[in-house]
C-alpha cells in the first residue's frame, strides 16, 4: 500500500543489515549466472516493493544495491541483466527513476544488455505481468519480496518462481502483522500461506509461541511452492520489533552464498541474528566470534531425535537446517565432548568422517 507518511523515509537498523546481505549475496549471484562456468545468456532482479531507491539520510535503497552489484562484478559484455522494479506508491515510483539516474549518470550497460522497468503497481497485479513483459521466464530470476509481510506476496507468483530454471526469492516476513491481525485477515491470510488455514490456531498459542508457528507455516507454504531449500533467519534489532529473512532456492549452492553473506555482515549495525529453532532464543549479536550455544543444543536435539549420524551429516543438516556454517559443526560438538556427553564410534578425535552419538544420559 502506499506509503503513510513523508518519502524518502529513515533507515532503520534491520534494514541496514538486510541490504548488507543483499549485496554480499548478489555480489555473488550476478557473477555466477552471468560470467561462471555455466552461465547464462541472462537473468532477472525483480522486485515486489521497490521504494524509491534512498532513504532519508542519503542510504542507498535496495534497487540501487542490486544494479551495484551487476556493475561491480560482472563485465558489461556478458550476458543480459534485466531489472524489474514495483511500487503502488507514485512518490516512490517516481523517485526512484530520479534516484537511478543519479546513481548511474552514465549508464554502464546499454539498454539491450541491461534493461530497467519502473512499474507503478502491487507486486499482487503488476510484478507477474512485468516479467512477463520483460520475458524474463525461462531464465535465472531473483526475487526480493520485502514487504515486512504486511502487504500479499502472491503464492501464484511464489509457484511460478520455484519452477522457473535457477530461480530464488527473498522474503520479508513481519509475523507479528498475522499475530496481530489473525481475525480480520481470514482467507486473504490464508492465501499468503498458499491457502493453508492452519496458520490462524497462532491465535490459540502462547505468547511465546506465536511467531515461530507463523514462521513454520511460511516455511512449509514455500516448500510446497516448489522450492526445496530454505533459509531462515530472524533479525533482531537493539530496539523494535524483530522479523524474519526466508530464503527459497532449488540448489545448496544458493544456500551456501546466502549463509556466507550472512555471516559477513557488518557488525556495527546494531542487529543480532537468531535461529529460530533455538529454544533458547539466544541472539548472534557477535558473529565474528560466533557464540556456537544454540549450535550446540540444535545437533543435541538433532541426536537425540534420529540417533547415531557422521559429523558429515551434522555439517549437511547445519548447513540446510540452521543458520550456521558446516564448519562450526565440530568446534559446537567439542563441549559435548568434554563434558562427556558426546561419544566418538571406534574412538579417536573428532572428524569430518567419524560417527557420533549421545551418551546415555545426554540420550533421555
Amino acid at each position: 500500500m502506499p506509503v503513510n507518511g513523508e518519502v524518502p523515509w529513515e533507515c532503520a537498523p534491520h534494514t541496514g543489515a538486510k541490504h548488507d546481505i543483499y549485496q554480499r549475496y548478489l555480489e555473488r549471484w550476478f557473477p555466477i549466472l552471468l560470467a561462471g562456468s555455466n552461465a547464462y545468456p541472462s537473468v532477472t532482479y525483480a522486485e515486489g516493493f521497490s521504494g524509491p531507491g534512498i532513504y532519508k539520510g542519503g542510504e542507498d535503497g535496495s534497487p540501487v544495491i542490486a544494479m551495484r552489484a551487476l556493475v561491480s562484478k560482472v563485465p558489461r559484455t556478458k550476458g543480459i541483466a534485466r531489472f524489474a522494479f514495483v511500487d503502488d506508491d507514485q512518490r516512490c515510483v517516481d523517485m526512484l527513476r530520479e534516484t537511478l539516474t543519479k546513481a548511474f549518470p552514465e549508464r554502464p550497460r546499454t539498454d539491450a544488455a541491461m534493461p530497467v522497468k519502473i512499474v507503478k503497481g502491487t507486486c499482487v497485479t503488476r510484478l507477474e505481468a512485468t516479467l512477463d513483459e520483460m520475458r524474463a521466464w525461462g531464465q535465472p530470476i531473483f526475487a526480493n519480496l520485502d514487504s515486512w509481510g504486511n502487504a500479499p506476496v502472491p503464492y501464484r507468483l511464489l509457484r511460478r518462481l520455484a519452477a522457473n530454471v535457477s530461480s530464488e526469492v527473498i522474503v520479508t516476513l513481519f509475523p507479528q502483522h498475522f499475530v496481530r491481525f489473525v481475525s480480520d485477515l481470514g482467507e486473504a491470510g490464508d492465501a499468503v500461506f498458499g491457502g493453508d488455514p492452519t496458520w490462524r490456531t497462532v491465535a490459540d498459542l502462547p505468547p511465546a509461541a506465536k511467531s515461530r508457528h507463523i514462521l513454520t507455516c511460511y516455511r512449509q507454504a514455500l516448500r510446497a511452492a516448489g522450492f526445496p531449500y530454505l533459509l531462515d533467519f530472524e533479525l533482531i534489532p537493539r530496539k523494535g520489533q524483530p522479523l524474519y529473512l526466508i530464503f527459497g532456492t532449488g540448489h545448496r549452492l544458493g544456500v551456501q552464498k546466502m549463509k556466507d553473506s550472512l555471516w559477513e555482515v557488518d557488525r556495527t549495525q546494531g542487529v543480532g541474528f537468531r535461529d529460530p529453532r533455538d529454544e533458547q532464543a539466544e541472539t548472534l549479536f557477535d558473529i565474528d566470534e560466533p557464540q556456537l550455544g544454540p549450535l550446540t543444543r540444535l545437533l543435541t536435539q538433532r541426536l537425540r531425535d534420529s540417533g547415531p549420524a557422521r559429523v558429515e551429516d551434522l555439517r549437511q543438516f547445519t548447513l540446510l537446517e540452521t543458520v550456521y556454517r558446516p564448519e562450526h559443526v565440530i568446534r559446537a560438538l567439542k563441549p559435548l565432548m568434554a563434558h562427556g556427553a558426546l561419544s566418538v564410534e571406534s574412538g579417536g578425535a573428532l572428524r569430518r568422517t567419524s560417527r557420533v552419538s549421545l551418551a546415555p544420559a545426554s540420550a533421555v
